[in-house]
């Protein structure tokens, strides 16, 4: 077998296997942290929740993310991918289903705080082990089939949600919104335990690839290591007084800010532009901008891996957005608004599996996923901001508007941290 074809057969075998399973599982994450947004248009009248208030419960889930980021990712590195993964998606399964049975806002706030601890090691978690098997010249695709299929999770959890919440409604004296929580739930609970006997830990472990494709992936990877070591950090002080670590952190913060304070608010800030519309018509409205935001990570990423040229994306996926929200909330027309967040929607999530991979090629080792999962977990805190800083700013002001332009600001500042990298051309690659 000559070395194209191994190399091909083994990026092949692994994005089949890992990548392909690993995206499947973001799907069902994705509906489970982000269908609280369609539960609002019918739960925060049932249980009286101010703007404010909803945007705080929706926020506080990046709050136990931003804690519990870190040693979760620390103790995937220690036991392995297979255990960690599948126990942390058996349990945010349980917890997303409990939000069903909420009384109250204190019971809302808790248990979507316990639910971000439980899923806070999942992304950081898949970032680090596909960092794992891919060298870093090949990383910006599986990043992209994964985050695009994140992106495909938001598509479906509106026609999906207000679909359960419609059909469900009453069944056993129970509001749709609670039978929502309960049904996304399970499927979280049967790929966890799926979970747990199918992952590979590490390449060496892989049964499932012969031995030259084990021994190309190995020396790849071994080489590139030599080549260029990253930065790899043996005490907390070094690991903190990293200047890129911290330029990345606030990248992925502000990106966090903007970008969930428009995700869970895009239901009742469509909702407050036409009253005519009925929730089902909304879900299929949220989804639009998704669907845009799926062809323009393609694009980005197809570009990048073309090119070469990361830091030109990067900074374009942090303008676009900034005037395109800006329009929208100045913009007398309904649909041009709409128009504009769809706009906006290509660039932002663009921009993520490029941005992921710096991460691994700036850190190394232990480092690496203590990087990956400290920049997530801090982000978290904009996870928090977002949501909240839009329901405080729809409270004071009775519309969404000045909301949506504080959101349209958050990128641009994105944009000053992303600049400050000064990130350096790759290796174009084809494969």
């Amino acid at each position: 077998m000559g070395s194209i074809s191994v190399e091909a057969s083994t990026l092949r075998k692994i994005g089949i296997r890992l990548t392909s399973y690993l995206s499947i599982i973001y799907v069902i994450a994705v509906v489970d942290r982000s269908n609280v947004g369609i539960a609002a248009l019918a739960m925060n009248q049932d249980l009286k929740l101010s703007a404010a208030a909803f945007g705080l419960g929706a926020g506080l889930f990046f709050v136990g993310y931003a804690i519990f980021g870190v040693p979760s990712n620390l103790a995937l590195h220690r036991v392995g991918a297979s255990l960690w993964i599948g126990c942390i998606m058996i349990a945010w399964g349980i917890i997303a289903s409990a939000i069903g049975f909420t009384q109250g806002a204190h019971s809302f706030y808790i248990l979507r705080f316990v639910l971000g601890a439980a899923e806070a090691g999942f992304l950081p978690g898949v970032v680090y082990y596909i960092a794992l098997w891919y060298p870093a010249g090949y990383r910006a695709k599986p990043y992209a089939y994964f985050l695009s299929c994140s992106v495909l999770g938001y598509i479906v959890v509106g026609p999906l949600s207000t679909w359960l919440m419609t059909v469900s409604n009453g069944i056993h004296g129970l509001a749709g919104w609670r039978w929502l929580f309960v049904l996304e739930g399970i499927p979280c609970v049967i790929f966890g335990i799926v979970t747990l006997v199918y992952l590979t830990d590490y390449p060496e472990k892989a049964t499932w690839l012969e031995p030259e494709e084990k021994a190309w992936l190995h020396n790849t990877l071994e080489a590139e290591h030599c080549a260029e070591p990253p930065a790899e950090h043996y005490s907390l002080g070094s690991f903190l007084m990293d200047k890129r670590l911290w330029l990345m952190v606030g990248a992925y913060f502000w990106w966090n800010l903007g970008n969930l304070g428009l995700l869970f608010w895009l239901p009742s800030i469509l909702k407050s532009a036409s009253h005519v519309w009925t929730n089902q018509t909304i879900g299929f409205l949220y989804s639009v901008p998704f669907i845009c935001a799926f062809v323009g990570m393609h694009i980005m990423t197809l570009y990048t891996r073309r090119t070469g040229d990361r830091a030109s994306v990067l900074i374009f996926c942090s303008v676009v957005p900034f005037i395109a929200l800006t329009v929208s909330a100045f913009a007398a027309s309904p649909t041009l608004a709409y128009g504009m967040i769809c706009v906006a929607s290509c660039c932002i999530y663009a921009l993520l599996p490029i941005f992921w991979t710096l991460p691994a090629e700036y850190l190394g080792g232990k480092t690496a996923a203590a990087g990956i999962a400290f920049i997530s977990s801090w982000a978290g805190v904009g996870g928090l901001l977002g949501p909240w800083i839009v329901g405080l700013i729809k409270d004071a002001t009775g519309t969404f508007s000045m909301a949506v332009l504080a959101l349209a600001v958050t990128f641009l500042l994105q944009g000053c941290f992303v600049v400050a990298m000064r990130i350096k051309r790759i290796t174009p690659v084809d494969v």
